[in-house]
């Protein structure tokens, strides 16, 4: 695929987001990780899955120029690559993997926090959730990824605060699985442990541990997806990138 490296070793399939500069999320990233996910999950070959960022970091998030381009419409479609991405990766039954090693920035943790294991590198780089701060709501995914993969009061940080953070602080929050100089190497360990165990296991105790939050996704009324799109289109020359 043209931004989604996909390259299966010993079992673990290790998905790279490949989009110069930053791995900017745009509609076509989008498919391409719905569809590596959704293949994946299908995948005997593949027992589990390894996400990382090419470059100096795993993603920036979304590609905000070319959101702030679109009409009611086309943000219609790019909500729904949204969801489909974001649900594929959050419900993908596998053990997964996600290794930081640079900037994770909105799309980008959030991608980190779908993960059973979010090993973060140590370093100088910035990770956060700051869509408030630009006045971006909260599609019902992302606000339910965020909030089974951090304590209620980093959930509230994150969120509210709308600031960028060290990983080192993000895992003082009790974000994260693992800091240190080898992020890499900690989710391969967390994966050889994971995929040699029992799979309908590990599928079932998943399913437990985030089906409350799948149904909260499924049931999004209507009503409140209008005044999502509502509120980006009243905010997207905010958000335009200078």
């Amino acid at each position: 695929m043209q931004f989604v490296e996909v390259l299966t070793r010993d079992g673990i399939a290790e998905v790279t987001l490949s989009r110069p500069k930053v791995n900017a999320m745009n509609q076509a990233v989008l498919r391409q990780l719905a569809d590596v996910f959704q293949r994946l999950a299908e995948d005997d070959a593949a027992r589990g899955v390894l996400v990382r960022g090419a470059g100096n970091c795993l993603s920036a998030g979304l590609d905000l120029r070319e959101v702030a381009s679109l009409d009611r419409d086309g943000l219609g479609s790019f909500l729904d690559d949204f969801d489909a991405a974001f649900g594929a990766a959050f419900r993908f039954p596998k053990p997964f993997a996600a290794a930081v090693h640079g900037h994770a920035i909105a799309g980008g943790l959030l991608l980190a926090m779908c993960a059973d294991f979010l090993a973060l590198g140590a370093g100088d780089y910035k990770v956060g959730l700051p869509e408030l701060a630009v006045g971006i709501a909260f599609p019902r995914v992302a606000f339910e990824i965020a909030r089974t993969a951090s304590p209620a009061r980093a959930l509230r940080r994150l969120v509210f605060g709308a600031e960028l953070h060290s990983p080192a602080s993000l895992f003082d929050m009790g974000v994260g699985d693992a800091l240190s100089a080898e992020p890499l190497e900690d989710a391969r360990r967390f994966l050889a442990t994971a995929c040699g165990r029992p799979a309908a296991a590990f599928r079932l105790a998943k399913a437990s541990l985030r089906r409350d939050a799948w149904e909260r996704v499924a049931a999004q009324p209507p009503a409140e997806r209008e005044a999502l799109m509502d509120a980006l289109l009243s905010s997207k020359q905010a958000f335009l990138p200078a």
